[in-house]
């Protein structure tokens, strides 16, 4: 069995000195795994150009990830780098951008990433020149989705052969980039609004509309993502969005996209960072679910997508 999971934070805890690419939780001890490693820069207050810095610091420091941590990992940037990491018995990583802010003042720097590795970009976190963020709306505020400067990223990234990443779109610009995008999009690390109402999460159109175009839906770990009930957090209730997915039709669409970098050590219960996470997660389904759901799951549907689209 393979793992995929398509969201971690893992390059902004290099950029601390707290861990590797590979660190002791968000990597599997028992599988080879695949981790999209994720860029996330747009942070609040950054300018365009402070962007820009971080974007090009993350990617030197993954770029020394991979040749100091080459013993157990290797970049990703095709399904053939991903058969050659199997092959060695080795992990790897694909790098991501989340939130282009730092590339949004001209779509050509999109280029420039892509040469380095990156093959998936969400356009936004917080709200940016290219388009309406999901993060609360103010009092009055429109979501008027993408703007003209996101269109023109959006058709650049899609003559490099970009993957999109809406996790952080808002419901509008999801909307737009549905009908933009040349490949199946993919939420990287969401849940389902229907089971949890945070504004993060998919609607069931959307879910839909991810599953009509043969796209992937990584599931978040986050238990604010979860449910809307403190108290309904663990991780029976984080497989209750798996469920939810496979009554919208999607049981070949659904896969990780655990954000465990990301999540502060905040876990559904009983997951702490003590181990793997995956490995935990793991246990619980083969557990609770038959053995061809728990590997479509675990990475048997990423992968599919990866052998078509990468």
């Amino acid at each position: 069995m393979f793992i995929v999971d398509s969201h971690c934070d893992s390059i902004q805890l290099v950029d601390h000195c707290k861990y590797g690419i590979v660190n002791p939780h968000n990597y599997s001890t028992k599988y080879q795994q695949i981790q999209f490693v994720a860029m996330m820069t747009g942070w609040p207050g950054d300018t365009v150009k402070d962007a820009w810095r971080r974007a090009c610091r993350y990617t030197g420091l993954f770029c020394m990830a991979m040749e100091s941590e080459k013993d157990k990992v290797i970049q990703i940037k095709t399904y053939a780098d991903i058969e050659r990491a199997f092959a060695e018995g080795k992990h790897g990583a694909l790098l991501t951008i989340e939130s282009a802010t730092g590339v949004q003042s001209s779509p050509k720097l999109l280029r420039d990433f892509y040469n380095v590795g990156v093959r998936v970009v969400g356009l936004t976190w917080l709200t940016n020149d290219m388009g309406k963020s999901n993060r609360v709306f103010e009092d009055g505020e429109e979501d008027t989705g993408l703007t003209d400067a996101g269109r023109e990223m959006v058709a650049a990234g899609n003559e490099l052969g970009m993957i999109w990443d809406v996790s952080h779109l808002s419901d509008a610009s999801f909307w737009q980039l549905a009908e933009l995008t040349k490949k199946p999009l993919i939420a990287t690390h969401s849940n389902f609004r229907s089971l949890c109402s945070h504004s993060r999460n998919l609607t069931d159109d959307m879910a839909k509309e991810i599953i009509r175009q043969g796209g992937m839906i990584g599931l978040n770990l986050l238990p604010a993502f979860i449910s809307d009930d403190p108290d309904k957090r663990g991780v029976a209730d984080y497989f209750k969005h798996m469920e939810y997915c496979l009554e919208l039709g999607g049981e070949d669409n659904i896969g990780f996209g655990g954000d465990i970098d990301g999540t502060s050590g905040r876990y559904p219960a009983p997951l702490d960072e003590s181990c793997s996470i995956h490995d935990r997660l793991i246990e619980f389904m083969q557990k609770h679910y038959s053995e061809t759901l728990v590997e479509k799951f675990v990475g048997g549907n990423y992968l599919a997508y990866l052998k078509k689209y990468l």
